[in-house]
């Protein structure tokens, strides 16, 4: 395994040893906000980073497992394709957005606009799950995927307002009690049975297995699912009626 101490290297000198390297299996210390860490890698390499990673980290990744030990800026994710983003903290705002395919899970909480413009691309769909809370517009305009939310260990609202606004294809998963009235219009919530929770079940397995988190603990609060309340939920913007 490559062992890379960042403080050692410029932005653009880090950028150029991860980016030019052959190993598979590298690690990043003393990360201090560097940016752009995995951009556009399309290799299935195995990336562990200890500190604070920069803005888009792993954005138009497809392929890489990267495992960080810390918080992370901005745009983690962004528009990924494939891979596996696992973030031992928190992420900052528009985490997974545009994300086509790949999984991101966030220990802790995630800022505003959390999977926003989400897409599922022929057999890709995106998984995201927070182990916190999410911030205002969470969802927002999704066009497929999955967005969960457990609010684990949480000492604010599990979401921001707007929830889910413009959400058209996809669903969004929230844990326990959340406040009604943050969410969007557009959408109908669905309280699961415990049997029904199907898809959120390797989903959940996979979260606690990354975090060391006991599973029994996760599942003894409901989940309420968020889907579009309309097949149609623009209509009204260009036909002057909702269908």
């Amino acid at each position: 395994m490559t062992v890379l101490n960042a403080d050692r290297y410029s932005q653009e000198e880090l950028l150029q040893r991860l980016n030019s390297t052959d190993e598979t299996e590298i690690e990043v210390t003393n990360l201090c906000g560097q940016r752009y860490i995995a951009c556009g890698w399309q290799q299935k390499k195995s990336l562990i980073l200890k500190g604070t990673a920069g803005n888009n980290l792993g954005a138009f990744a497809s392929g890489p497992e990267i495992v960080l030990y810390g918080n992370c800026q901005e745009g983690v994710a962004n528009t990924m394709s494939e891979g596996r983003i696992i973030v031992h903290g928190r992420a900052g705002d528009i985490a997974g957005y545009a994300m086509r395919g790949g999984e991101l899970f966030i220990r802790d909480d995630a800022g505003y606009r959390l999977g926003i413009h989400t897409k599922a691309y022929q057999d890709k769909k995106p998984l995201i799950v927070v182990g916190g809370t999410a911030g205002a517009f969470a969802g927002e305009y999704m066009a497929g995927g999955t967005i969960i939310i457990l609010g684990l260990n949480r000492d604010q609202e599990l979401v921001g307002k707007y929830c889910g606004t413009g959400l058209y294809a996809g669903s969004i998963y929230l844990r326990g009690n959340y406040p009604v009235n943050n969410l969007a219009s557009g959408v109908q919530a669905e309280v699961m049975e415990s049997g029904q929770l199907g898809e959120l079940e390797q989903a959940l397995e996979d979260f606690a297995a990354c975090f060391g988190y006991p599973l029994d603990l996760i599942r003894q609060q409901p989940f309420t699912r968020l889907t579009r309340k309309r097949d149609r939920p623009f209509a009204a913007l260009y036909t002057g009626f909702v269908s």
